[in-house]
């Protein structure tokens, strides 16, 4: 049995006629009946029988017939699907940043449908806390593309897109609130709300606390930035993360850290090993032409342009 069978089968159903199935089918009546004897054959049952000049299912046609069209709408879906899919006006894009990213990823896919005209293409884009997550993802071949700090793999390559300044954020009602800038060494002795220890960014403030002698109290873990907001604004902590993009969250004041503190270098990357369907390829050229999108970002908030 073969998908050839099956389609003429149906077709054969529909019409009840041979020869105008043939000529639907673009085939000679010969190889039609040719075909649907090999079926009949190979299942040992009898699906038409003649009734004048057409033909009729049997009992075996009647029951066999609703597993056939379903399997073959099934299929077909499945194909219509696909083609959407990879269809560069049409398909998907899957992508995947940290939630830091939240206000970038709907201005850069804006940007996009509004410079190309690419209206069609659904473009998702999903957020993941920590970059050890984002990895696996995109090795695994579950996004397309991530943006995130850059990932050291033969199997990816990465376009630099700008970089994302680390600050310290308090409540409004905390003492170092009445700055515009902090040297770390304030925070000894501090509630501190911090990175969970799978983020890159706990690293890198366990590494400079413990560069300067600093000590802090950490009260709550976590690797969502909007939590870190929510504890910081309740008087919880204060919390050093990137900045936000939305501006200071309620009830909260950036700062700026005079201490050295490298900002985050963000990239969008993409497995060189794994399909990339076209809609993705024109969305990853877009970002590689327009070059460092992020820092337009930024200097675009900068200017209050939005």
């Amino acid at each position: 049995m073969n998908l050839r069978q099956l389609y003429y089968f149906r077709t054969i159903a529909e019409l009840e006629h041979y020869t105008r199935a043939a000529e639907k089918l673009f085939v000679s009546q010969s190889s039609l009946s040719h075909a649907i004897q090999e079926l009949e054959s190979e299942l040992n049952v009898k699906f038409f029988e003649k009734k004048g000049r057409n033909v009729e299912l049997t009992k075996y046609g009647q029951l066999f017939l609703p597993y056939v069209q379903k399997s073959l709408a099934t299929l077909e879906a499945g194909i219509d699907k696909l083609s959407d899919y990879i269809n560069p006006n049409t398909g998907t894009v899957v992508m995947a940043g940290f939630p830091s990213l939240a206000q970038f990823a709907p201005d850069i896919i804006v940007r996009y449908v509004s410079e190309t005209n690419r209206v069609d293409v659904r473009l998702q884009f999903n957020q993941e806390p920590t970059y050890k997550r984002l990895r696996e993802q995109l090795l695994a071949g579950d996004v397309d593309l991530i943006f995130a700090t850059e990932v050291n793999d033969p199997q990816v390559a990465s376009a630099y897109i700008g970089e994302h300044p680390v600050v310290l954020l308090v409540s409004q009602d905390h003492r170092l609130a009445r700055y515009d800038t902090v040297d770390l060494k304030e925070l000894d002795g501090e509630d501190f709300i911090a990175f969970d220890p799978n983020c890159q960014l706990r690293d890198e403030t366990d590494q400079i606390f413990g560069e300067l002698g600093i000590h802090v109290n950490i009260t709550t873990e976590t690797a969502q930035d909007l939590i870190m907001s929510g504890l910081v604004a309740s008087n919880h902590g204060v919390a050093i993360l990137p900045y936000p993009l939305g501006g200071a969250p309620y009830h909260t004041k950036i700062v700026s850290i005079s201490n050295f503190l490298p900002p985050r270098k963000l990239y969008m990357s993409w497995n060189k090993e794994q399909y990339l369907p076209p809609a993705a390829e024109y969305f990853r050229d877009f970002v590689v032409r327009s070059g460092d999108v992020f820092n337009q970002f930024i200097q675009k908030l900068d200017h209050g342009q939005f």
